[in-house]
């Protein structure tokens, strides 16, 4: 769900449905490629659960085009397609679950305008939930793609 684009604590003026207290929303800030909050982004150490890259985000537009748009609704989309692809790893796991799991294993922002003050990181979620997506073997893999990718 995304928190807003007011940049207000939406602790203290509440952004519905952002602001409800449920299990099963996920209140996501924006974040830029510093690793810290963007300005425009809404915040809540009670009220918005995680960041996600928000800042010039790169989207379809009508006509088969693409634009750069910034918005804590291009930051939602990063959040849902790693709940998805957490099922997608361990299809029992419930939306407390996928959530907690996202909201522990991310990357520090600085400030302190979370619950979790971090920032998704997809590989660490999908190696929480399976030891082998992180193994050496992996990394292995991954250099060797890197060099094929180099050479083309």
């Amino acid at each position: 769900m995304a928190a807003g684009n007011s940049g207000v604590d939406i602790d203290s003026s509440p952004s519905y449905p952002a602001s409800y207290n449920l299990n099963n929303i996920i209140s996501v800030a924006a974040t830029d490629w510093n690793d810290n909050y963007a300005s425009f982004s809404n915040y809540g150490i009670t009220s918005v659960d995680i960041g996600a890259p928000g800042k010039n985000i790169l989207s379809t537009i009508p006509g088969n085009k693409y634009a750069y748009y910034d918005g804590t609704s291009m930051a939602t989309p990063h959040v849902t397609g790693v709940a998805a692809l957490a099922w997608s790893v361990k299809p029992s796991m419930s939306v407390s679950e996928v959530k907690n799991l996202m909201m522990q294993k991310g990357d520090p922002l600085s400030g302190n305008k979370t619950v979790s003050n971090l920032r998704l990181n997809a590989f660490q979620v999908l190696s929480a939930l399976n030891p082998l997506i992180a193994s050496p073997r992996s990394e292995e893999h991954t250099s060797e793609l890197q060099s094929h990718h180099d050479l083309v």
